[in-house]
């Protein structure tokens, strides 16, 4: 779906986190040229704008004072501890899985006769939250699936998991305790996160280093990230469309089918960071397996909800915006739509100037050089092409991203070859 690039960091959404990269590939439309060995514009995303996935961070990585927890049950967690809450070179993951998969245990046994340790209390879906983490990070995903769909379970139930919008109900009910509220956002981290680990899963099944943008969504793992993806979406968005309907009536307004998109009237419980968040996973999610139907509409969104602190002038919701853009002129690069794909990189490098020492606008500056070098290529413009492949490539050198340089350099090697 996307590179992961902001100053050579890693998608960060939370604790254990997936360590996978991903690029989809440019050319597999013939409308272009008809060159297949043209390349997908470097893509990169930001770190700024998944650092809050949905209310899950932090979830795995603090789960409650330990006097909530048995004094049998705190030895474990102790040890679990000791082996995982270490630098990463002294980590010892079999350990700490062993020893907070014991606590677990030894919890929700002590929970069917105490309430106050039952499944869905908070300390304990937090174990479970970083006995995932713990799983992820050994690389372990079938497991962390595993641990990621019982989570979900425990905070669900059979019912939540099948139908969104018994949450959307739920979020919308002013007297909904605060407790459950907070239950039903770390779901929906939790389900954003079981996306992203199915993901990483069906790209490591394929056993190859770059991933084709492929419409193909035949794989169960695919299947499975799409379910979580459009879950999530269908709560954050029905949530939203009922929230704002209820503001229109009150202020004697018509009702509509899609929320206006404003900051201003999303609901209480959703931040921007939350909302972009999901926009932003999904719609990368879609883009690689070329459902630019549905990722464009979330990026487009996405956009929206940050136009007011880009016009302001704030520099993280500039950055943020540069990368969004450079995403929409990739999709349109892919459905060929030149002209269109032309006007999202200008208006992204001009946001992306405005900022050149933040490490967000800097990597999709250099993406969107790339990205306009590519339209020039494809357009027939060799010169104006090289141009733009050479600027992309003294930039990536400049700031030692070597991945993006080969990319550039190579590009420019197929004009001058030509």
């Amino acid at each position: 779906t996307r590179r992961l690039l902001a100053g050579g960091r890693r998608l960060a959404v939370g604790p254990g986190t997936a360590d996978y990269q991903r690029r989809s590939i440019f050319g597999t439309r013939k409308a272009l040229s008809g060159n297949s060995s043209l390349r997908t514009p470097i893509t990169v995303t930001t770190i700024a704008m998944l650092a809050m996935t949905l209310g899950f961070v932090g979830y795995g990585m603090f789960f409650g004072p330990g006097n909530q927890y048995p004094s049998s049950v705190r030895k474990l967690l102790r040890d679990g501890g000791m082996a995982y809450l270490r630098p990463s070179n002294k980590q010892d993951l079999p350990k700490a899985v062993e020893k907070y998969t014991e606590a677990l245990e030894l919890l929700d046994k002590i929970g069917c006769d105490d309430p106050k340790h039952g499944p869905d209390a908070t300390h304990v879906t937090g174990l479970v939250a970083r006995i995932a983490a713990v799983y992820t990070d050994m690389g372990d995903l079938d497991n962390a699936i595993r641990m990621y769909t019982d989570l979900l379970h425990r905070i669900l139930g059979d019912a939540g998991m099948e139908d969104p919008r018994t949450q959307v109900r739920l979020l919308m009910d002013p007297s909904l305790d605060v407790g459950k509220r907070q239950d039903i956002l770390r779901a929906l981290g939790c389900a954003n996160k079981l996306a992203e680990t199915y993901e990483a899963r069906a790209a490591r099944s394929k056993r190859r280093s770059i991933l084709l943008a492929d419409p193909d969504m035949h794989s169960a793992d695919v299947r499975a990230a799409s379910r979580w993806y459009q879950w999530c979406l269908q709560v954050v968005m029905l949530t939203y469309q009922n929230h704002f309907n209820h503001q229109q009536l009150a202020q004697n307004l018509p009702l509509t089918s899609t929320p206006s998109f404003d900051p201003a009237t999303l609901p209480r419980v959703f931040s921007i960071d939350v909302v972009t968040s999901l926009f932003y996973n999904a719609a990368a999610f879609f883009a690689s397996h070329a459902q630019y139907q549905y990722a464009v509409p979330l990026l487009q969104r996405a956009l929206d909800l940050l136009r007011p602190g880009t016009d302001s002038g704030k520099e993280e919701c500039v950055c943020q915006s540069s990368v969004l853009m450079s995403h929409l002129a990739n999709a349109a690069v892919q459905t060929s739509e030149l002209p269109r794909a032309e006007k999202w990189i200008f208006d992204g490098l001009a946001l992306a100037k405005k900022y050149p020492e933040n490490s967000d606008c800097l990597n999709s500056f250099i993406a969107l050089t790339y990205d306009l070098g590519v339209v020039y290529e494809a357009a027939g413009k060799s010169q104006s092409a090289a141009v733009q492949y050479r600027h992309a490539a003294e930039v990536a050198k400049a700031v030692d991203d070597a991945e993006a340089e080969q990319l550039a350099t190579r590009a420019l090697g197929r004009i001058t070859d030509i």
